[in-house]
Parts: C-alpha cells; structure tokens; sequence
C-alpha cells in the first residue's frame, strides 16, 4: 500500500480528533499540524506527538496528500481554496462558509480544480443515525413524512469565549447545521420553504440568539421541525454533555430524533441511549402502534461511535481520497445544508416564510 503523508490544519481540541484519524489510519504515514502561532504550533504538535510545519510548507509538498480543517470557522474558506489549489485532498469541519457566497464558492473551487473535497456532516458515519437511515431505506416505516427533533442543553458556551461572543447565524451554521442535514438526508430531498422563530435571548452575554425553532415543508406535504433551546438543562461543567456522554437522568437534556412514515415511525434519544422502532397496522377499530424493534448501547463505551463518530469519519474519508474514490457527500449536497441553515436564519429576521428559491437566498 503507497501511503501519503497528511497534515491537520488546527490543532486544538477538535483538531485533536483530526491527528487521532491520521495517526490511525494505515494510509498515512507522516502526520503534520499547523497553528498560525509558531509557539503554539510546537507545543500543541509536541503533545500531540505530530511534526509541527508551517502552511507554506504543507501547501508545497507533493508528499503530503490529505489535509483536515479544523481552525477557526471563519478561516475555513481560505485554507480549503489554497489546499485544494495546491492539489490536497480536503475534509473541512462545517460550517462550508460564514455566508452562502463563500460556501458557494467552495463548491466552484472543488468544481475548477478537480478536488476532492467532503465537509465534515459526521452523523452520516455516527450509528445511531445510520440505523435510522438503514430502517427507513429498508421501507420498515413506509414514506417518512414527518421529522421532529428537540434538542435541550444546558449553556456551556461560558463567557467571553469565541462561541459565546460570535454573531449572526452562530448556533444554527456551527450546531444545529447537523440535524438540519439528517432531516434532508432522511427526507432525501430538498426543501420547499423555510419559518423559523426565536423568542427574546434569555442568556445575557451570548451575542446571537439562544433558542430555535425551525420549521421546513418539503415536497409532498411533507415536514421536519427542530426544537432547540441552548439554556434550560442543569449545568454540566465539563465541556458538551453531548460530546463527552456525562448526564444526570432526567436533568432536562434532551436530544431525540422522531421520524414518522405511513407504515411506522423511528426514533433515536443520544440521552436515553436507544434506537427504537414502531410498526403501524390496522384493526377494526383504530390504527395500532407497537413499538417491534430496540437496540440500545453503552455511552460510556461506545457513546461517540452512535452519536458523535468524527474519528471513524475521518478515518473513512482518508480511505476514500487515498484509494481515488468520490467523496460520499458532495460540496452541493453540503451546500444545501448550509442553504437551509442562512434559510432559517433569514426568516427570523424577517418573521417570514422563507422559499429556498429565493432570491436573497442566490
């Protein structure tokens, strides 16, 4: 096997999980990190036990193959442009884009140079949500035609940090961008049109709004609705409860997943561990529900690899670009979700029904 060397542009803690991949993965050989402060680039490279190397000279050496993305959101665009120009195989953490313009030009970047490039959805590799996608392909729930998810956290931004000063459209491109991707992903379409709501701020310093509620029509009458409040769970100290899989039970988090068809309904709950699905039918006098399947798993164990598995899709998308293949999520797809995510935005701004052909949209 003829190995590439791969390098991770960003190497704090997300970018962390990005070095994992490469160490990990037998297509690569030599693992490079890159921090815009030289100090912090060879301290950070030192614990991470990588080789710390500037931008410039990733960009020109043939050798190295694959770069990974994880650096401040609003350096995304330009490090993408410049490694996919210099002929790198290109994973970049979401957002695509602060703005639809710049995520657009991702996609003309990738379309003029011949780059392979993915955006880092990892739901789409995490099991919880698989299974629900293999349910409905299986056609064990008929048509899916109704999405809900409600997602309840506590606020663990903290002051004056870069998540809690940012601006504009900070929760839904940043966070919320994931589960706007698995309604479309489950639906398979495109949106027809977009309202979302958002009440008075109830976190003082945050400077973007706490709280969405997000409504999509798809073709065929069909509907998706995430529920999200960023305040109301008890306080967990130690980084994202989602992330590092510490609850309390019943504390008030909440992240399910229901998707409703003709024939049955699924549903995935990160809090209560369990995929679970209903089978529909019909008797003389009502429609019954039974719930047939459940599948369970240990969150202590194998929590990120049903919720959160950003290392097996790194480790998957390095395979992908060393063996020739297609990424599995185009940029256009990736766009989409991005489309929606400035589509939800504006209608709270405007307290409109937002159409994704709009013209404000591009």
């Amino acid at each position: 096997m003829k190995k590439m060397n791969a390098a991770v542009l960003g190497v704090g803690q997300m970018g962390a999980t990005h070095v994992q991949a490469a160490l990990e993965s037998p297509y690569i050989d030599k693992v490079y990190g890159f921090e815009p402060d030289p100090a912090r680039c060879k301290s950070r490279c030192e614990e991470l036990k990588i080789l710390p190397a500037s931008l410039e000279s990733i960009l020109a050496d043939p050798s190295v193959g694959f770069v990974s993305i994880a650096s401040p959101n609003e350096t995304h665009v330009e490090l993408a442009e410049k490694c996919m120009r210099a002929g790198k195989a290109v994973l970049m953490e979401k957002p695509m884009g602060c703005s639809l313009g710049e995520a657009r030009h991702m996609c003309e970047v990738e379309k003029e140079t011949g780059a392979f490039l993915q955006v880092g959805f990892e739901l789409h590799y995490s099991q919880m949500y698989t299974r629900l996608r293999q349910w409905i392909d299986a056609g064990l729930i008929g048509t899916p035609v109704n999405d809900q998810c409600r997602y309840y956290c506590c606020e663990f931004h903290k002051k004056n940090t870069w998540r809690s000063l940012s601006t504009g459209s900070f929760l839904i491109g940043e966070k919320l961008s994931h589960y706007l991707d698995l309604q479309r992903w489950y639906f398979d379409a495109v949106p027809e049109s977009v309202y979302s709501l958002s009440s008075a701020k109830v976190v003082p310093y945050f400077h973007h709004r706490d709280n969405h509620q997000i409504m999509t029509r798809y073709p065929d009458g069909r509907v998706a609705v995430l529920n999200f409040i960023m305040y109301i769970a008890e306080s967990h100290l130690a980084r994202d409860p989602l992330q590092n899989g510490k609850k309390e039970v019943d504390d008030g988090h909440f992240l399910q997943f229901h998707i409703c068809g003709t024939k049955g309904a699924v549903e995935a709950d990160v809090f209560k561990h369990r995929m679970r699905r209903w089978e529909f039918s019909d008797t003389p006098e009502y429609m019954d529900s039974k719930i047939v399947e459940e599948i369970t798993f240990d969150p202590k164990k194998d929590g990120l690899l049903y919720y959160h598995n950003v290392l097996g899709q790194n480790l998957h998308v390095i395979e992908l670009a060393a063996t020739g293949k297609k990424p599995e999520m185009s940029a256009v797809d990736a766009l989409n979700t991005m489309k929606l995510c400035f589509a939800a935005e504006l209608s709270e701004d405007t307290g409109e029904i937002i159409r994704f052909d709009d013209p404000r949209l591009g």
